[in-house]
């Protein structure tokens, strides 16, 4: 047995052993409502996936296979890191990062996701990981803070790094985060992470200072960008500005830009893999490579919020928010300071990724004004 094929049996052993004890509980009646619905999402994924190969002859049959793993914890708020295909052969693999709200017990739901991905792109050559090796915030209040993304960013950027040892060599790597996910994998690559090529979908900004793809993206490593008409959190900016007003990003398009009876609409902040979309065709493709078939689009928060005699609503709501993160960061940076910016600040050094690749250093207070919407690459 190789030591891939060690780690998923592994993980599928830890899976059963919290099965059998969280069964035990079940059935003293001394479970509580959490490990009742953590016990329903562990058989869950223990149970084999139906999936598509090829036999001898080379006809697509299905066969059925466990689900594999190369990490999964399932105490508390779990975490899972899957692998959908064959990450040793395959041609391109994408690495998915959930934003906010997600656990182990919502996990399925980003793994269907990773499974859209997969046969958007190819999946006789595509191999998809859904990472969600970080806590991810609960709720608003949590997901204002950036302390979620610093903590996960850097094991974000060795699992990147590591990608390479597990992959067939020379195939080529694209990091793939939705909403609050755009931060952890912001402060992944601030943090040395690697990826042939990056998209974000529904970004809230990265971290305030970064205003264009250079501030944290290495060449070669490009940058592509969805933003969905009405997405009101990428138009918040509240961790920093919006990656689609980046004039080094490529910002592709959501809609199929020549309508038709099969064009499948995508607006606000959760639609943007929506099986036959634009928005997800336009992914299949960076992750497979096919990067003249991109469609892109120019549209700013006016256009795209539009109301009756000319208003729109999506400027208002970014210099609210703009307001608002900036009074909510003073408060914090006063009264509770994270673990990070303790550390950064006892090092002498500002900012998340101060010093780090793709920023260098930065004094103390130095941020860019916000960029204003305008032509896009």
């Amino acid at each position: 047995m190789d030591e891939l094929a060690e780690r998923y049996r592994a993980n599928l052993e830890l899976l059963e052993a919290a099965r059998v004890r969280l069964q035990a509980a079940a059935d003293a009646g001394t479970a509580n409502e959490a490990e009742r619905r953590r016990l329903e999402t562990v058989k869950e994924l223990l149970t084999p996936v139906a999936v598509s190969e090829l036999d001898a002859e080379g006809n697509v049959v299905a066969v059925q296979r466990q689900r594999q793993f190369l990490k999964v914890d399932p105490e508390g708020q779990g975490r899972a890191v899957e692998v959908l295909g064959d990450v040793q052969h395959a041609k391109n693999v994408a690495v998915l990062v959930p934003g906010m709200g997600n656990s182990l017990d919502t996990f399925r739901g980003q793994s269907d996701r990773g499974d859209l991905i997969r046969g958007e792109a190819g999946p006789s050559e595509t191999a998809v990981v859904v990472w969600l090796d970080y806590d991810s915030p609960q709720g608003l209040v949590q997901a204002a803070s950036k302390d979620a993304a610093l903590e996960g960013g850097p094991r974000l950027a060795e699992f990147l790094n590591e990608l390479d040892g597990l992959k067939a060599d020379g195939a080529e790597v694209t990091a793939v985060a939705h909403s609050y996910g755009t931060d952890v994998l912001g402060q992944a690559l601030l943090d040395g992470g690697r990826a042939k090529r990056v998209v974000m979908t529904g970004s809230p900004g990265i971290t305030k200072y970064v205003d264009e793809a250079a501030d944290f993206v290495q060449p070669p490593t490009r940058l592509y960008v969805e933003r969905a008409p009405g997405d009101y959190v990428a138009y918040s900016e509240w961790h920093g500005p919006d990656p689609a007003t980046f004039p080094d990003a490529i910002r592709m398009a959501t809609n199929d830009p020549i309508a038709n009876d099969e064009a499948v609409s995508v607006h606000w902040h959760n639609e943007y893999y929506r099986p036959n979309s634009e928005a997800l065709r336009n992914i299949g493709r960076v992750v497979r490579g096919d990067l003249a078939s991109i469609t892109t689009t120019d549209t700013s928060r006016s256009a795209e919020t539009k109301l009756v005699l000319g208003a729109s609503w999506g400027g208002p709501l970014n210099a609210v928010a703009d307001a608002a993160s900036r009074v909510y960061d003073g408060v914090v940076a006063l009264t509770n300071p994270s673990p990070a910016s303790a550390r950064a600040a006892a090092a002498g050094v500002v900012g998340p990724g101060a010093g780090g690749p793709g920023g260098g250093a930065r004094a103390t207070g130095v941020t860019r004004g916000r960029r204003a919407e305008g032509p896009r690459r």
